[in-house]
């Protein structure tokens, strides 16, 4: 498919090429005007859809390489989200958990202990005596033009629900806000505080 498309496309450029002799020169400054015109408004609505593809959308739910039950470790244990989440709170990025922080519970002193038969466990195990980090799936991905200063938002007040949901509820965290600049802006007004462009694009 793939090459009868190539080939059309190929033929057209022929035909357009040999036609341009017959064409008067305006005509022949328009045709081209078209054709850049098209070529960009593609080249445009292929960067937005690329854009769009890289970040995350309301009711996303990846699954992760370790089943990690945050209404158990956050709703029942009240584990703090900044015990995992370290950096939150000085850090632009919150801060993925390290195997180290797992093990640090799960496996003190080397040592599996704590509910070492559940398979999530093994798993971790697993990452702990392979020295390799555990490649965790983002879930909440705003896009590259944007800034969210975690820091900032947890300094003015604001608990990590209003934006990630009630994570100490969910066995599984999905995205419950859709992140979009309008929801951004409207908390911003909601609060007064600053809404020009160069306070999240920067």
């Amino acid at each position: 498919m793939r090459t009868g498309v190539l080939r059309a496309i190929i033929s057209a450029a022929k035909r357009l090429f040999l036609a341009q002799r017959s064409f008067p020169r305006d005509a022949m400054v328009r045709v081209k005007w078209a054709m850049l015109v098209v070529l960009g408004a593609g080249a445009l609505a292929g960067a937005g859809a690329l854009g769009m593809r890289m970040t995350s959308v309301k009711g996303d739910s990846p699954r992760q390489p370790i089943a990690f039950p945050h209404d158990l470790h956050a709703g029942k244990n009240k584990i703090p989200c900044m015990y995992c989440h370290y950096s939150a709170d000085r850090s632009v990025d919150a801060g993925i958990p390290p195997v180290s922080t797992c093990a640090g519970c799960h496996i003190p002193g080397g040592v599996p202990m704590v509910r070492a038969d559940v398979p999530a466990v093994q798993q971790l195990i697993a990452y702990w005596n392979k020295k390799l980090p555990i490649p965790w799936v983002r879930v909440h991905k705003v896009p590259d033009h944007v800034h969210f200063p975690h820091m900032r938002h947890i300094k003015a007040g604001l608990q990590c629900q209003k934006c990630h949901g009630p994570v100490q509820e969910m066995k599984q965290v999905k995205q419950v806000e859709t992140l979009r600049m309008g929801w951004c802006v409207n908390c911003h007004r909601a609060r007064k505080v600053r809404t020009d462009c160069f306070v999240c694009h920067y």
